[in-house]
């Protein structure tokens, strides 16, 4: 199977207490290896991470809407 390439987005808090961000770019054959791997290699202890092929598309707001919504400060509508 051929491998493609993910991005995966980290949202973690610093040392400071700060929240802080990072993108990566992973290769993987599937999605859930893509994840596998992304937890795997996660910048922090406790962190929310969104995985997604790599694409031309705009995934603005993609990641801090998922947090915002895991936190119950957002909604899904």
């Amino acid at each position: 199977m051929e491998k493609k390439t993910w991005i995966a987005h980290y949202i973690y808090a610093a040392d400071d207490g700060s929240a802080r961000t990072r993108i990566r770019k992973i290769q993987a054959a599937d999605y859930d290896t893509a994840v596998q791997f992304a937890a795997n290699d996660s910048p922090a202890e406790e962190f929310v991470v969104s995985v997604y092929p790599e694409s031309d598309d705009q995934y603005l707001g993609l990641v801090r809407g998922a947090a915002m919504r895991m936190s119950g400060r957002g909604s899904d509508s």
